[in-house]
């Protein structure tokens, strides 16, 4: 049934699509200059749809893409210059990883493998995203990398330290 609503889901995007590109191309002028100034108008219904589709395809609940947050910001060079991912604590690392302190290396490389591939620049790329969404991919990365070094590095420091 999930694959039918989701299937549903980016069907409907793109027959709403194909009415709103109607709509704005009706008036050649209001279609062109949308299109220059500004395509994301444009591609919104079936933007919000596919991607609506694919959450409901994938099956995953609303706690999985609560930390998935979307933001514009600023990129600008002196953002990277501030440790923006450095945290206080593992505790942090392991909320990145969707894992707990309990759990064995072994787990938390599957949970690392698996939010690196979902989330990985080139994977982003791919999918032809705007550029946010590529750098926001980027960054994803760079804080699962950095968490997983730190657990892995922990991880090894108890293990010899026993």
């Amino acid at each position: 049934m999930r694959k039918i609503l989701g299937f549903a889901l980016i069907a409907l995007g793109i027959f709403l699509e194909v009415l709103w590109l109607g709509v704005c191309f009706g008036s050649v002028v209001v279609g062109v200059l949308l299109l220059l100034f500004a395509p994301r108008i444009l591609f919104f219904p079936f933007s919000f749809f596919f991607v609506l589709g694919l959450v409901t395809l994938s099956g995953k609940n609303y706690k999985y893409y609560r930390s998935y947050k979307y933001k514009q910001q600023d990129y600008s060079h002196s953002s990277y210059s501030n440790a923006q991912f450095s945290f206080n604590s593992t505790e942090k690392y392991y909320e990145v990883l969707e894992s707990s302190p309990n759990d064995s290396l072994d787990t938390i490389k599957k949970n690392y493998r698996r939010l690196i591939k979902e989330y990985h620049y080139d994977s982003i790329a791919s999918r032809g995203l705007p550029e946010d969404m590529l750098q926001f991919a980027k960054e994803k990365t760079q804080e699962l990398n950095e968490a997983y070094a730190a657990i892995k590095k922990e991880k090894q420091h108890e293990k010899s330290g026993l």
